[in-house]
């Protein structure tokens, strides 16, 4: 297996143009691939070999960190940790994402979509990133961590930038605009918590939120650190809200440009969660998060030595002729149990605790565009997200009657 003969690298605009095609050559010629650029890692691409990586956290650890660059270990919660570390992590966390809680928050996100789209539906024009897909779940977060919703865009200019770090070798000392925007965003959510700890102490008036939660949930009767609450708010700023932004952005622009499904979808709403799975499958909004293997691991004939920076990649997986029927097909009518099976949320332990309320923003966002703006389409070029490791739009103008 000669990673020679496929050029990959998450900056390569080749990669970032057609990555579908640059992950079919990478299944069949390399599926363990080693690249240099922008520093040594490996890249996992076939559905077998990511799911059972995935699933095998003895040898695949997340202590390092999900980016290219190593971080320090135990400062991380949830994707920076392993178990029993993350499992006790995610049984004090996991209270907040119950289906329970999230069904609650149905109605909310409705009207606050509703409302977005009653702030521009006399435009007849605009950008449907910007303007909609990005205010939903970053209000969303604004909810969850107590946070002023006129601060969002503030947050997406930090996200934006983390987000991009992922893929960088330097990772948060990747450029002085990464730092800047990690610095920022530590002042502002650090204060933001010493105000909610003092409130809780003096049993003041504070919301029952995610933010409370992480400053009363204990481990091992130990209260979580504050470093390690700033890690996790962090994470989930990037996490939650991005992601969230790009697939509801890729449903769009892939139902756009597939107007006989659109159609499909419009005459019959029961298939919007098959879309939002379709959508995830087809278009993860991140191509890969990396592992890092506890000892010397041969496959395919290529030796990843101990301490490798490994990239799971989710997007090939969900892409692969072994796994999946017809796979860079797009098609909102197959079976929602087999869809649901995509790699695009994680595998194993690690399965995104989010999922829920992500599938909730964009089934909600998709049922009110078809109802509101039926007849949305192209305006323009979109542009692509410049964070390599994500897939998806930064800018995706449309237009309607």
């Amino acid at each position: 297996m000669d990673s020679e003969q496929v050029l990959f690298s998450f900056t390569d605009e080749n990669f970032q143009t057609e990555p579908e095609t640059v992950f079919a050559s990478m299944r069949e010629k390399c599926p363990v691939h080693l690249t240099h650029d922008p520093a040594p890692h490996f890249t996992l691409t076939r559905e077998e070999d990511v799911t059972r990586a995935l699933r095998d956290e003895k040898i695949w650890s997340s202590k390092y960190g999900p980016g290219l660059a190593f971080s320090e270990p135990g400062i991380g919660v949830l994707v920076s940790s392993d178990p029993p570390e993350h499992t006790t992590e995610r049984i004090a966390i996991s209270r907040i994402f119950k289906p329970s809680v999230i069904e609650k928050m149905e109605d909310d996100i409705t009207e606050l979509v509703h409302e977005l789209i009653d702030s521009f539906e006399h435009n007849k024009t605009g950008d449907i990133i910007t303007d909609f897909a990005a205010p939903i779940p970053l209000t969303v977060m604004c909810w969850m961590l107590g946070t002023p919703i006129t601060h969002i865009e503030q947050f997406r200019r930090w996200v934006l930038k983390m987000a991009a770090a992922v893929s960088y070798p330097g990772g948060r000392e990747a450029s002085d605009e990464v730092k800047n925007a990690y610095h920022d965003f530590f002042a502002y959510f650090g204060a933001h918590i010493e105000k909610r700890k003092k409130a809780i102490e003096s049993k003041g008036d504070y919301p029952e939120d995610l933010l409370t939660r992480l400053l009363t949930v204990t481990q091992d009767g130990h209260a979580l650190t504050t470093k390690k609450i700033l890690g996790f708010c962090q994470f989930l700023l990037v996490a939650g809200s991005e992601t969230t932004t790009l697939m509801i952005g890729n449903i769009l622009h892939r139902l756009m440009e597939n107007p006989e499904q659109f159609d499909l979808l419009k005459k019959n709403h029961a298939l919007i969660p098959n879309a939002v799975e379709e959508s995830l499958r087809y278009d993860a909004p991140v191509h890969g998060l990396f592992r890092t293997n506890n000892e010397k691991v041969t496959m395919h004939g290529v030796q990843m030595p101990e301490n490798s920076k490994v990239c799971m990649m989710f997007a090939s997986a969900n892409r692969d002729p072994k796994a999946w029927d017809n796979p860079n097909t797009f098609d909102i009518t197959r079976d929602i149990a087999d869809l649901r099976n995509h790699a695009s949320f994680g595998v194993g332990s690690h399965y995104c605790l989010g999922a829920p309320l992500s599938r909730l923003e964009g089934t909600v966002a998709l049922k009110a565009i078809i109802e509101r703006l039926p007849k949305i389409r192209s305006n323009g070029p979109p542009i692509r997200t410049n964070a390599g490791v994500l897939k998806g739009y930064s800018s995706l103008p449309v237009r309607w009657d």
